[in-house]
Order: C-alpha cells, then sequence, then structure tokens
C-alpha cells in the first residue's frame, strides 16, 4: 500500500514484458491494488494492458481480473468498456500512452493503427483522452475509484503537462494525486543542448465515480477545469454515447441533452447534425441511424 504521496521503485520487478517500451513497474500497481480495493471479491480490470504488467500483478496477488488492449481487438476510443467486462469493475488501472512519445502500433507490435492514441496529433489526443476516461469512469461501480499514470512530455522546446489535462478532462472526483518518482529513462543517455530539465516522474492520479449515472452529467464540470487548456467537445460526447451501440438520432438527442443544457448553445441539436456528418468518427447505417466508424 501507499505510504504517503511520493513513490519510488528502483527495480521494476518481474512482472510484463520487459521489452516493451513504456512498461511501468508492477510494484506501483500492486500498491495501487492493495490501496483502493475495497472488496476482497472486487474486480480490477484495465483497458490497455500494454506489455502484461498488470496481468502479471493481478496473477501474483489472486484477485479477479479483466485487462484487454487495442494490440487484442478491443477499441477503447469505439467499444464500451462497460460491456466488454460485462459487470462493473471496482478498480481500474489505466496507463495510457503520453501522446504519441512512443509510438506502439507498428512498432511494439501489429500494423500502424489510426485508434492508436499514441499516433494521434496533440488536438486528436487531447479529444481521445477524453472520451477513453469517460468510458472508463462509466465502466466503474459507484464508488469505486480509478487511477491513471501519466508522465509529461517535452517536444522541440515545448512542455506538455499532459497529467495536469487528465485532471481537467477525468469526469470523478479526483482524491489523490501520487509522485513517481522515474527510473532508467530512454532520455538519461542522452545529451542535450542548453540547460534541459530533464523530466524524472509520472502522476499517479486516482479518481473516484461518486453517485451520478453517467460520465454525460460531469461534461459541463469538465468544461470548467478546461478552461485555458482544453475545451470539452461535442464530438467527444457523441462519440461516447455511440460507443458500443447503433442509434437513432432521436435517441441521440436524448442521451446528449444533459450535457446540452449546460451549454448556451440554443441550437444543439443542429450541432449534433452537424458533428454526425464527420465520416472520420461516424456511420450512417441508414437515414438518420448512426454508429461509430470503423
Amino acid at each position: 500500500m501507499f505510504k504517503n504521496s511520493i513513490c519510488s521503485y528502483p527495480d521494476r520487478g518481474p512482472y510484463g514484458k520487459s521489452s516493451y517500451r513504456g512498461n511501468c513497474t508492477g510494484h506501483i500497481i500492486k500498491d495501487f491494488i492493495g490501496s483502493y480495493l475495497k472488496r476482497q471479491d472486487g474486480l480490477v480490470a484495465d483497458p490497455s494492458i500494454g506489455g502484461g504488467t498488470s496481468v502479471d500483478v493481478a496473477n501474483e496477488l489472486g484477485v479477479r481480473f479483466k485487462g484487454t488492449d487495442l494490440h487484442q481487438g478491443f477499441n477503447l476510443l469505439r467499444d464500451d468498456f462497460g460491456t466488454f467486462l460485462q459487470e462493473e469493475a471496482h478498480l481500474v488501472w489505466w496507463h495510457p500512452p503520453y501522446a504519441n512519445m512512443i509510438e506502439y502500433s507498428g512498432n511494439q507490435w501489429g500494423t500502424a493503427d489510426k485508434w492508436d492514441m499514441s499516433r494521434l496529433s496533440m488536438i486528436e489526443f487531447t479529444e481521445a483522452l477524453e472520451l477513453a476516461l469517460m468510458n472508463i469512469h462509466d465502466a466503474c461501480e459507484k464508488g469505486a475509484h480509478y487511477g491513471v499514470l501519466m508522465g509529461n512530455l517535452r517536444r522541440k522546446g515545448e512542455y506538455f503537462n499532459l497529467s495536469s489535462l487528465v485532471e481537467r478532462v477525468a469526469p470523478g472526483k479526483l482524491v489523490d494525486e501520487l509522485i513517481k518518482v522515474q527510473h532508467n529513462c530512454v532520455s538519461d543517455s542522452r545529451s542535450y543542448a542548453g540547460s534541459v530539465i530533464r523530466i524524472a516522474h509520472e502522476k499517479l492520479l486516482v479518481f473516484r465515480r461518486d453517485n451520478s449515472d453517467s460520465s454525460m452529467f460531469f461534461l459541463a464540470t469538465m468544461h470548467q477545469r478546461a478552461v485555458n487548456m482544453v475545451q470539452t467537445t461535442w464530438r467527444a460526447a457523441v462519440r461516447r454515447i455511440l460507443q458500443g451501440k447503433t442509434l437513432a438520432l432521436n435517441d441521440i438527442y436524448h442521451a446528449v441533452e444533459p450535457y446540452a443544457q449546460q451549454r448556451s448553445n440554443v441550437h444543439w441539436q443542429a450541432k449534433v447534425r452537424q458533428v454526425l456528418q464527420d465520416a472520420r468518427y461516424f456511420s450512417r447505417i441508414e437515414s438518420g441511424v448512426y454508429t461509430l466508424a470503423s
């Protein structure tokens, strides 16, 4: 279990595939489970198992576990995580890519995949992060926790505070923030011109799903968190509604209404129809019936 808000694990342990770049140590997942799993028979879940670290930790601890990944055919941006689990999760661990710091599909596994979050532009990554977090939140039992381990990125002299981005767009209540010291980073052996402060930490942000019915009710709050950094998008809201579903336009209106009521756009139904015309993300099955693009 975590003793305080700073954690350091010089030895990554025997967990997961060590050659899978970006793997975190299994020790932090063990402490996360030990600190936040409140039921002995509770379900621990991971939508992005990567090199299998969380799988090995769960097996060692003997906890109930369900995990998957894009390289196993589950698409967190298209598929409903709760439907995959077939029950509510009592604890979810998520270690997403740190934007495009490491490209996974086509390098660590398979061929390049357009749904791979590590291959998106920063704007696309922000929306995908928001969508994925809503999906995870809604898969949790009310009162359950989910944790997101996120590092920050410096690219061409610009600093991207991805951990703060998570805090701004994640639904649910932030209950803890843990600083994890990084060890044995690839950048440790690189030389940089000028005075560069190397990034040597990640943040584990822990959220709790309270008594809200779904992430849609958090969108207005998320928008306020994101002021001056990122705006909650209509497209993300509609994409969340269609994850794992095919719906008629009136059903989409009904589902998006809690969000629409918090926005100043009185013509929100027209905005929804406009969003649905984007063929990159949506497919029209027949007149007035939509699903997510494949």
